[in-house]
This record gives structure tokens, C-alpha cells and sequence, in this order.
């Protein structure tokens, strides 16, 4: 009988489940419609200034020089790349030594402060007479904009983690790193993926800082060759390209999450029992 009454239970249609995705996809896909065709129109009109283009010369721009696009956006998405995991390595470190030593937090957490109050685009020159106008550079702009998102999430998961299971792991004289490796990291995986989904933009913007200084490759110089020859649909598809990076960055970190913890949702549910 319970055979048969399984076997009649109703089953979760795949087609529901597919138009509720396309659903998700159709409403942003038709608000940027909407917003190009009246951008487009708008200038159409004469309505937007000489340093706005309309969509369609973007477009051109994009058909007249889509090699040239690609040729540099290699080397600013290998520097973000590079820093955004290099600050996650440093983010983790640092995380690992404020919470195994507490009385070293307060003083991590003013050295994150200070580097993140540095101004990227004064630090960058300096950088480049003492590292060289190379990937090296741009990687190191790259690791000091994505850092202090990184080490706020990792040194609060790290400290995220139930009361119960600390005192189990005491009582079995659990090392130092079998504590990290197996209490808090586990625990810290939702604020680690909320400081990557944060870090991963901003890595890109660093690398984009970096290359606008000094470079012979990259978006930001090609944005800075757009901006001197007044190529205003050419710096406006710069820019587009540096959005798309950014905000595939944070998609593919938001992917690697849903795939590590699972769905909002499910981890919502599941972290009642962090103190």
C-alpha cells in the first residue's frame, strides 16, 4: 500500500520549475529593453548630452572594435582574478590568526581599516616605481580593493559558530587547527560568500584603477585612449565591458555559493543553530 500511494502521490512538474525560471530572466530582460528603447529614443530627440551616446552607436562601437575589446579585457580580468583570490588567501590567514589569538583582532581589524581607507588612485604610482608597470602591480591594486570586505566576513564566520559544538570540541581537545578547519570554517561559509560576492566587483575596480595609471593593455587603458581621442561610444563600451565583468564576477561567486551551501533559502533555515 505504501508502494501504490508513493507511486500516486503527485510529482513536482519540470515545467513549472522552468517557467518560473524563465519568468526570473524575462522581467530584468524586459526592463533593460524598456530602458534602451528609451535611451535610444531620448537621444533620438536630442534630449541627452554630446557625452551620452545612443545604444546603437555602442553597438557600432562594439562591431567596429569587439577584437580590440577582447584583446585587452584579458589581461584586467586575469589582474582582478589574481587579486580577488590573493585577498581571499590574506583574508583567511588573518581570520585564522584573530580568532585563534583574540588579542590580535583588534589590531588586524585596524590594519584592514587602513589599508581600505587608502586612496587606490594616489597608491597606484607609488606601486608602479617600486613593483614595475606589469601584472604584478595591478594584482597587488586588485588584492587591496577586494581585502577588507573579505577579512570583516571571514573574521565574523569565523567567530559565527555554536556554543554546543565549541564546548564538544574542547572537551575532545580538538588542535587549534582541527577547531578551524573543522568548526569554524564550516561556519563561516555564509559570510565568506557574502564578503566574496562583495569582493569580486570590487577586484575588478582595482584592476580597472591600476591599468588607468599606467598600462599597456587592459580596459582602463583603453578607456583612457577613448576618453583623449573623444570616442565617446568607444568609452562607453569600455565601461559596459567593465559592468559585464564585474557582475559576471559576482554571478560566478554567487553560482559557486548555491552550489557549496545551497540555496538562500535552505541556508537560512539551517543557521538557526549558529550563536
Amino acid at each position: 500500500m505504501a508502494d501504490e500511494a508513493a507511486l500516486a502521490a503527485p510529482r513536482p512538474r519540470e515545467g513549472g520549475a522552468i517557467g518560473r525560471a524563465a519568468g526570473r530572466l524575462f522581467a530584468p530582460a524586459a526592463v533593460i529593453i524598456v530602458i534602451l528603447a528609451i535611451w535610444e529614443l531620448a537621444k533620438a530627440a536630442n534630449l541627452l548630452p554630446i557625452t551620452v551616446p545612443a545604444p546603437s552607436e555602442i553597438a557600432g562601437a562594439f562591431t567596429r572594435s569587439w577584437s580590440d575589446l577582447f584583446y585587452h579585457m584579458v589581461p584586467t580580468v586575469l589582474s582582478a582574478a589574481a587579486g580577488f583570490f590573493l585577498a581571499t588567501l590574506v583574508a583567511l590567514v588573518l581570520g585564522a590568526v584573530a580568532t585563534s589569538w583574540r588579542r590580535t583582532e583588534p589590531s588586524i581589524m585596524k590594519f584592514a581599516i587602513i589599508v581600505d581607507s587608502i586612496p587606490l588612485i594616489a597608491l597606484t604610482p607609488i606601486l608602479m616605481v617600486w613593483v614595475g608597470n606589469g601584472l604584478a602591480s595591478r594584482i597587488v591594486i586588485a588584492t587591496i580593493a577586494a581585502l577588507f570586505p573579505l577579512v570583516v566576513g571571514v573574521i565574523q564566520g569565523f567567530k559565527a559558530i555554536d556554543r554546543n559544538v565549541s564546548e564538544l570540541f574542547h572537551i575532545l581537545a580538538a588542535s587549534r587547527w582541527q577547531r578551524l578547519a573543522k568548526l569554524a570554517f564550516p561556519s563561516a561559509l555564509p559570510y565568506l560568500f557574502s564578503a566574496l560576492k562583495i569582493a569580486a566587483p570590487l577586484s575588478v575596480l582595482g584592476a580597472l584603477i591600476a591599468e588607468w595609471v599606467s598600462a599597456d593593455r587592459g580596459l582602463g587603458i583603453m578607456m583612457t585612449y577613448a576618453l583623449f581621442s573623444f570616442d565617446v561610444p568607444l568609452a562607453w563600451l569600455t565601461i559596459v565591458a567593465v559592468c559585464l565583468v564585474a557582475t559576471i564576477a559576482y554571478g560566478l561567486v554567487a553560482l559557486a555559493e548555491r552550489i557549496v551551501i545551497g540555496a538562500p533559502q535552505q541556508t537560512t533555515g539551517g543557521g538557526g543553530g549558529h550563536g
